[in-house]
């Protein structure tokens, strides 16, 4: 005989048990890691990264659908050529001088939340999964420099104040800058899908912009901006040439405004008197992460985007006043620059 109130236990009780299985199914690890000058770097390839900044001195991974280890591995920890799950999560961490490196050991379809002293400086290195949630990655509440590369997923970094460096081959990135704008120069780049920024309608910014093949919209008060040209042969100029001929005589990997030494882009440049010259299309030098002038923006990651106030190859413009410059570029999509709510 059917009995409602016995159907209805049987439904509440299922829903217990499965609630009881999820619950389980995440695991915590933690480790004191926290100061300003101090860089976490990830090199993760998840189902999901989402990480977001606090006031405290730990950095916190909570993992769901960690893969189980196969029966005959039982009492063994996994590894890779990265390192060894010293975490129980299918996670490697290790802390060297001022940098904690979190890298991916097993393979599978983890889904990662880490909350990490908002001071920090974060970089993502490039993802090789397209992310499942259409949401893709996020960052949000951080304070510090962020480096962000990943080739399809999805970049969203919400409320942040420091300089962003941030590159995706197929990815939409959005960035909302909170009312502290960073004080060093950000870089947002991706090649086929959009760019949307926001930033407070008080901010003073210096923007470069350039859609290849879409459009670009806005609803602040931007004014076009023109920069006053540098002098050629300067002193500091030709200590940059010297110094990137110095790289190169050391048999390194020279990036200069952002294209490589081995990429055979850039044109020979010789400054009078000096008897030296070096390939590059313009006069700021960067490489291994070390920055020459405070207009270059700046990655230890592989990605140099260097900000040229002499170039006119893009247009810029100026909101309130030129100081914080950021640099927006898409090829197949659109530029959105909104004013913060």
């Amino acid at each position: 005989m059917y009995n409602p109130m016995k159907t209805a236990s049987f439904f509440i009780a299922l829903f217990v048990i499965a609630t009881t299985v999820v619950a389980q199914d995440a695991k915590v690890f933690k480790t004191k890691f926290s100061g300003a000058g101090k860089s976490l770097v990830m090199n993760i390839d998840a189902k999901q990264l989402d990480m977001e900044g606090y006031n405290g001195d730990e950095v916190i991974i909570e993992a769901k659908d960690v893969p189980s280890v196969p029966k005959d591995a039982e009492g063994l920890r996994p590894l890779s050529t990265t390192g060894v799950d010293n975490t129980n999560i299918g996670l490697s961490v290790n802390a060297n001088g001022n940098t904690l490196t979190i890298t991916t050991v097993m393979k599978g379809k983890t889904m990662y939340k880490i909350r990490v002293p908002k001071e920090l400086g974060i970089t993502v290195k490039k993802r090789h999964s397209c992310s499942c949630n259409e949401d893709g990655m996020s960052i949000s509440g951080m304070e510090g420099p962020l480096e962000i590369n990943t080739n399809y997923e999805a970049i969203k970094l919400t409320d942040v104040s420091g300089p962003i460096v941030a590159n995706s081959q197929q990815g939409k990135i959005k960035v909302i800058f909170n009312d502290k704008m960073p004080d060093k120069p950000s870089s947002i780049v991706t090649y086929g899908n959009d760019v949307d920024v926001t930033v407070p309608d008080k901010a003073k910014v210096l923007f470069s912009i350039s859609s290849a093949n879409g459009n670009m919209f806005t609803d602040l008060d931007l004014k076009s901006y023109s920069a006053t040209e540098k002098t050629e042969g300067s002193v500091n100029e030709r200590r940059a040439v010297e110094e990137v001929i110095a790289q190169r005589d050391a048999d390194r990997t020279v990036t200069v405004n952002g294209y490589s030494s081995s990429s055979g882009w850039g044109q020979s440049r010789t400054f009078t008197g000096s008897g030296a010259t070096a390939s590059a299309p313009s006069s700021v030098y960067v490489w291994d992460g070390k920055e020459w002038n405070a207009n270059n923006i700046i990655s230890t990651n592989g990605l140099s985007y260097a900000w040229l106030d002499s170039d006119k190859s893009f247009p810029k413009y100026v909101l309130n006043e030129p100081q914080t410059k950021i640099m927006l570029r898409t090829t197949q999509g659109n530029v959105y620059l909104r004013k913060k709510k």
